[in-house]
């Protein structure tokens, strides 16, 4: 007969001090707050023109169809002429419309990559922590 088999006790993982969990939650708030501002003021700036110029109904370039919708819009006070010429504006096609830096884009791609990488080997790292402290820490001659 074997011996009763011993009883684990359950895993208690380590606690994080209260110091440290403001820490990370005033780290996380300003990432969104440097995000917000760099978005918002920075690039906004950059994208600020002169609006369209505003036309009447009969002058944009719609289709009929599309022409009697927006007057009606106007008729109704649903939509004003500012607003209604500004989007038909906004939709024209454009060669640039979709710029794409590809710069910008290599840049975000690596910088993805470094911190999925990084964040692969601090967890790697953790989970090992963690086998190690549950089940002991595994002798090299064992794993062979």
């Amino acid at each position: 007969m074997s011996a009763p088999a011993e009883q684990a006790a359950p895993y208690e993982p380590p606690r994080q001090s209260l110091g440290g969990q403001l820490v990370d939650a005033a780290t996380i708030l300003v990432l969104i707050f440097a995000t917000l501002f760099v978005t918002t003021y920075i690039i906004g700036d950059e994208e600020e023109t002169a609006g369209p110029q505003v036309q009447q109904v009969s002058e944009l370039p719609v289709t009929p169809g599309e022409a009697v919708q927006y007057q009606k819009m106007i008729d109704t006070g649903t939509a004003d002429l500012p607003t209604i010429s500004s989007g038909v504006a906004a939709n024209q096609p454009d060669e640039d419309k979709y710029a794409i830096d590809v710069w910008a884009l290599v840049g975000t791609a690596l910088l993805l990559a470094v911190y999925l990488g990084f964040v692969y080997s601090v967890s790697f790292r953790e989970y090992r922590e963690v086998i190690d402290e549950r089940f002991g820490v595994r002798d090299e001659e064992e794993s062979r």
